[in-house]
């Protein structure tokens, strides 16, 4: 997935400016999708040049103007196509498990800290998403496939969470 297709499906629910984007990828996509801050306003000037999205200047007094962007019916289109590809196969990327993997040399006692550490942040991550969750219902902003998605992140943080405990008291051993 690329962030223009991100962006593009953000835009397709309804208009938003750069920031409502930021906070969408750091709360709500942020489990799934390694979007960047950076990524953000190039994305959005290319896709306007492209015509695949409209911004709209909104004057405001005393305030900074602020840009809201809008996707076009050229923007539907590319977005349609998107769910017709090919779905990318995952990658897990994890700074832990590049760790663990050459730890051989390592001490049990040595890793026991590592992975408390990382059980305290899928605890963290679980906890986040249980809020985020019952948020988003009680708002009302909810799509039956969005919560899809926080359900596929539970159990994958709890899945893990749970691999680590079971390490962490085989190290304890």
């Amino acid at each position: 997935m690329k962030g223009r297709d991100v962006i593009l499906g953000i835009l397709s629910r309804k208009e938003r400016t750069g920031y409502d984007i930021k906070n969408i990828l750091e709360n709500q996509l942020s489990y799934f999708y390694d979007g960047t801050y950076g990524m953000i306003y190039p994305t959005l000037r290319k896709l306007e040049a492209e015509g695949k999205i409209k911004k709209e200047v909104v004057i405001q007094e005393g305030r900074p103007n602020k840009n809201v962007y809008t996707i076009t019916e050229a923007g539907r289109e590319e977005f349609a196509t998107y769910f017709e590809s090919d779905v990318d196969d995952e990658t897990v990327k994890s700074d832990l498990l590049m760790r663990l993997f050459f730890a051989q040399d390592l001490s049990d006692e040595s890793l026991q800290p590592l992975l408390a550490e990382e059980i305290a942040r899928k605890e963290e991550k679980i906890q986040q998403l249980h809020d985020n969750l019952q948020t988003w219902k009680d708002d009302g902003g909810l799509t039956s496939t969005q919560e899809i998605t926080i359900k596929y992140g539970l159990a994958y943080y709890q899945a893990t969470k749970q691999v680590l405990e079971d390490a962490l008291k085989d190290l304890e051993k």
